[in-house]
């Protein structure tokens, strides 16, 4: 119980000297956060994919930031699953040559009634 006390005694001793609580902090357009990815050349990427034996699930067109760019570049996301293994891996490949495995896992669930909402045609 002391010690609970003292944590608590800390971040309140925080908030005040730095303005921000350690309990109620808001995230902002301005926090990113960076993590590291493994990225590559487009074939690089490729042959990690087909060895994995991730088929390509679902794909769309966005933008990624970068402390190295002013604005955002344009990039293709895509899931790759490999349903009898479970993995799976999240990549995204820019205009250039490059793409980078932003996440990758093993476990995944597909909702079907959302799928099926997904997969109705739009014409």
């Amino acid at each position: 119980m002391r010690y609970f006390i003292t944590l608590l005694a800390l971040a309140l001793i925080g908030g005040f000297v730095t303005g921000k609580s350690l309990f109620a902090q808001e995230m902002t357009e301005e926090d990113w956060a960076s993590k590291p990815v493994v990225c590559g050349t487009v074939e690089k990427i490729t042959a990690i994919a087909e060895r994995k034996g991730l088929e390509l699930t679902w794909a769309g067109n966005g933008f990624a930031n970068s402390v190295n760019m002013e604005e955002p570049m344009n990039v293709y996301v895509f899931l790759g699953i490999n349903p009898k293994t479970k993995e799976w891996a999240l990549t995204e490949i820019s205009d250039g040559n490059e793409g980078c495995i932003i996440g990758y896992g093993g476990g995944f669930t597909i909702d079907s009634n959302t799928l099926k909402k997904l997969a109705k045609p739009t014409t």
